[in-house]
């Protein structure tokens, strides 16, 4: 298996290559999901690129935002600019980017972004007829949907350690809903973060604990993927390098056995580097509900300290239970503080002196945030490449050095050799000479002279010796990077004028009204398949039928098969993600508000796939829809309704009762109990609430946070003559949704 370092700046990318990485993933300066990050500029990307190739590592690059038409350009700048790079994989998210790649750069690898939400062995197929290399599988995925997903021949890459997005990626609307700052443009401002009160309880309701799976590792290789993902582009260098050295310490006990786990030492630097209240496994080995958020703390909680037993003239008295030291970062109850001092062991009293306006009191715990020690051991140079050089200095011939690493050998010429007319420079002395490798990545291994009666200028020996690694460098370096061909021009976008009805979403078979010029979609809560076949049997003729998001590929094998029975009574399925595109359904099919369509690209791609209509991205509005869907009766503008904000895999209801098992039993909601989730909300901190919506699956509930208020904005939607789709979902009908009071609500600027 492949370690996955994160790359969030060049200081970053060293301490991976320090640490054993495999390869590392990081961003362009532009439309990486993580704008945040330091990134890489051209020349930096370069250098990167050479870097890593010539130490046989790997570069991905991300390009896994969503595209608006006017940027379609500059993406393809962007991938010429990683052909010219040699990078060795670039991940996607957008349709539209996808379709480019494999249309124009059909040499470039790609690797399909968690940002795609691929999480069963239909979105495998789907991504294999693409092209596509490797699919980063969702992090929803069990262990089980892992392996089944590997077994249809495509690599699999799981994320292994780090931070965890509370939504499935790719589906989450809540920052550039509410803060402008679209997490599917790069820009998340993690409101996942923040506080939020349920059922009168405030707490950290959708911020997930860390995964750490070091000790998993064996389990990790059964399940067939190939490479292990560390979280963390907007970590501090020294987080990735005691990370990646952990996790290469434990993936190299495996290969000989028995597999070696963390020792104490080395899980407390796991936690010290970074940790939210612990670690958990994640959904991939089974966590559930209250093992997956840490309800009091959103922040790096560091380790225990100790205890305040004495406060007096602004001084603290500790008793330690791990070691401090000079410039360690501490946290109080009160505050924070940089400790200086000659500090002390475990089980010694230290008297700290506090910082101005920092209250402390007596037995109050305190905590290490940051280990100066842990930050000092990081560092250093980079791992040397061995390399064996031999030297031929015989008078009256061209002194000749071959130098070779591997597979790889180079052989340079340098001045003639003149006999030595006193003292002749000796085999031993020239060897040391050669051995001098100087600022050069090479370490020298073995090394043979052959030389009588020479003389040899050293200068001349260094330069020569200089301008041969020189040349093995280069060798290396081209003759690890991944080939390139031909880019294909661009061909036109062409978007179909056909006729298409209005599309209305509702929950309920009532809600539907047939027979107004209104394509009705029924999306019911109820996903077992007993109670889905009576829901098929009771809806209108006609009707069309909207997939979940997320499902196991089981669950989405029996919908298949209960939409082949009921196909004289479905008007057809809308497709709740993209990885539905690779099952063969028996009806006609579209393409939901799920399935991102941000460019015109993107919604050529869906058509030539033979979707019969598909929605443009919530995350746009006026202009840039008027632009998108322009002649294209077939693109629908979500107009009116609450957008899903969120799609949690874990339920408040049951983090409220503090299970942390049988979530796919669980009946809460089907008995009605008192503390069942429907009906429920989270409220933020400016008392906006937002309605909770389970989606019951065979494997379990999923939960759909919603807007606060519904959008209406069809009366612009009309001015611009866009075809418009609705959401009906807390609202009673359709009909109640259009009124709104008489009002329409406010029509945002496009979501940056």
């Amino acid at each position: 298996m492949e370690i996955l370092s994160p790359a969030g700046s060049m200081e970053s990318l060293y301490s991976a290559l320090r640490a054993g990485a495999d390869a590392v993933y990081l961003g362009y300066s532009a439309f990486s999901a993580r704008s945040g990050a330091g990134n890489f500029d051209d020349r930096q990307l370069r250098e990167a690129c050479d870097l890593m190739h010539l130490h046989g590592k790997r570069v991905y690059v991300a390009v896994n935002t969503l595209v608006r038409d006017e940027e379609m350009e500059d993406v393809e700048r962007v991938l010429r600019l990683l052909c010219d790079c040699h990078a060795d994989a670039v991940l996607v998210q957008d349709l539209g980017v996808l379709d480019m790649l494999r249309r124009q750069f059909p040499f470039l690898t790609v690797h399909a972004s968690t940002q795609m939400a691929i999480h069963n062995a239909s979105g495998i197929r789907f991504l294999k007829r693409m092209g596509v290399s490797r699919a980063v599988l969702a992090r929803e995925c069990s262990a089980e949907e892992v392996a089944g997903c590997a077994g249809e021949g495509l690599e699999i890459e799981i994320f292994c350690h780090g931070a965890q997005c509370v939504s499935v990626s790719g589906e989450c609307l809540l920052s550039g809903q509410f803060g402008s700052r679209s997490g599917n443009r790069g820009r998340c401002a993690q409101p996942c973060r923040l506080m939020y009160t349920y059922r009168g309880r405030t707490g950290a309701w959708l911020s997930p604990r860390d995964v750490c799976l070091r000790d998993e590792l064996d389990r990790l290789q059964e399940t067939g993927a190939v490479s292990l993902k560390i979280e963390g582009r907007l970590k501090r260098p020294e987080y990735v390098e005691t990370v990646t050295k952990s996790y290469r310490a434990g993936l190299d006990s495996l290969e000989p056995g028995p597999f070696r786990r963390a020792g104490k030492d080395e899980r407390e630097g796991l936690l010290q580097i970074f940790n939210r209240d612990g670690f958990m496994k994640g959904y991939l080995l089974g966590d559930e509900d209250r093992d997956v958020v840490s309800l009091g703390e959103v922040r790096h909680t560091g380790l225990s300290l100790g205890e305040v037993t004495l406060v007096r003239r602004g001084m603290a008295v500790l008793n330690l239970e791990r070691d401090l030291a000079d410039q360690d970062q501490l946290r109080f109850p009160g505050g924070e503080m940089i400790y200086a001092g000659n500090g002390g062991k475990r089980g010694d009293r230290v008297t700290v002196r506090l910082r101005p306006g920092l209250e402390v009191q007596a037995g109050e715990k305190v905590y290490r945030l940051v280990s100066q020690k842990q930050l000092d051991a990081c560092g250093g140079g980079l791992p040397e490449i061995p390399v064996d050089m031999h030297l031929r200095a015989l008078p009256g011939e061209a002194m000749i050095l071959t130098a070779k690493s591997g597979a790889f050998e180079v052989c340079l010429t340098g001045d003639v050799v003149q006999a030595a007319r006193s003292r002749a420079v000796t085999g031993d002395e020239m060897e040391r000479n050669l051995r001098k490798c100087g600022d050069s990545p090479f370490r020298a291994e073995q090394v043979t002279v052959e030389t009588r009666e020479a003389f040899v200028p050293l200068s001349r020996l260094n330069a020569l010796r200089r301008e041969t690694l020189e040349a093995l460098s280069r060798q290396i370096i081209r003759g690890r990077e991944p080939g390139c061909g031909e880019v294909r021009p661009s061909e036109p976008v062409r978007l179909p004028d056909r006729p298409c009805p209005p599309l209305a979403v509702v929950r309920r078979p009532e809600q539907i009204r047939c027979g107004e010029g209104v394509r009705f979609a029924l999306e019911p809560e109820d996903w077992r398949m007993d109670v889905l076949e009576v829901t098929l049997a009771g809806m209108p003729r006609g009707t069309w039928l909207q997939l979940p998001v997320v499902t196991e590929e089981k669950t989405l094998e029996q919908i298949r098969d209960l939409t082949s029975r009921f196909r004289d009574l479905l008007g057809g399925v809308v497709l709740g993600s993209v990885g539905q595109l690779g099952m063969e359904w028996p009806v006609p099919f579209g393409c939901g508000i799920s399935v991102p369509v941000m460019n015109r690209r993107a919604a050529d791609f869906l058509f030539r796939k033979g979707s019969e209509f598909c929605v443009a991205s919530p995350e746009l509005s006026g202009e840039a829809w008027r632009i998108l869907a322009d002649g294209c009766p077939s693109l629908l503008v979500p107009a009116l309704g609450r957008q899903t904000v969120m799609l949690l895999h874990h339920c408040p209801a049951r983090v409220r009762l503090g299970l942390k098992e049988g979530h796919g039993a669980c009946r809460l909601c089907d008995t009605d109990h008192p503390d069942a989730l429907r009906g429920t909300c989270l409220e933020d901190r400016f008392r906006h609430s937002f309605p909770l919506l389970r989606v019951r699956l065979p494997e379990g509930c999923q939960v759909r946070m919603l807007q606060d208020t519904p959008v209406n904005v069809l009366h612009r939607v009309r001015e611009m003559h866009l075809n418009w789709m609705a959401q009906v979902t807390v609202e009673e009908s359709l009909e109640a949704l259009m009124r709104m009071s008489g009002q329409e609500g406010h029509f945002r600027e496009s979501v940056e």
